[in-house]
């Protein structure tokens, strides 16, 4: 499904929403257990900059997972990310009532995902992006397959991608300092 770079570019520029998975975007798709059976996971900073960066020009988040961890909720609080839809099972659905609140359509969409849960969403997405780990289904549908592993800088990725369509320089920091924490 690979496009070609300048529409990619083209693309890229009318992106106003980026709604994403969770695990296997945000972390490296590990869950790590305790003996008390609560689990817990990781994250990289440079992609909680890369949605601050976001952020900073107005591109709206979301995420939506079939998980119901509380650490999914935590985790997208504490970059500032106002949509939440957790447990969810049909992704599409989940997508179109974001995509109608936010008075957004499928031009205005990128995904981010990396398994099979996540193809439903395409037929409602300008763009799917996946990371370079994601699901060989998904990688067959991606308009983009990243360089880098979900979990370990895959959003940041994406996010100076829109950041460079969009006539912006990822390399120079825009963000006051209360902006930083992420």
């Amino acid at each position: 499904m690979k496009i070609h770079l300048n529409n990619l570019s083209n693309k890229l520029n009318k992106i106003k929403l980026v709604v994403m998975d969770f695990d296997g975007i945000f972390t490296d798709g590990s869950i790590y257990l305790r003996e008390d059976s609560n689990g817990f996971r990781k994250f990289d900073v440079k992609d909680g900059m890369g949605i601050k960066l976001l952020q900073k020009i107005s591109i709206k988040l979301a995420v939506i997972s079939g998980s119901n961890s509380e650490i999914i909720k935590i985790r997208a609080q504490q970059l500032g990310i106002e949509i939440i839809e957790k447990n969810v099972e049909n992704k599409l659905l989940t997508l179109e009532k974001i995509q109608k609140k936010l008075n957004f359509n499928k031009i205005d969409t990128l995904f981010l995902g990396d398994d099979v849960n996540d193809l439903s969403v395409i037929p409602n997405v300008n763009l799917f992006f996946v990371p370079a780990d994601a699901h060989l289904s998904c990688k067959k549908k991606a308009d983009y397959i990243g360089k880098r592993r979900g979990g370990k800088g895959f959003i940041r990725e994406v996010a100076d991608k829109i950041l460079i369509n969009k006539g912006y320089n990822p390399n120079e920091i825009f963000l006051t300092r209360n902006e930083f924490s992420n």
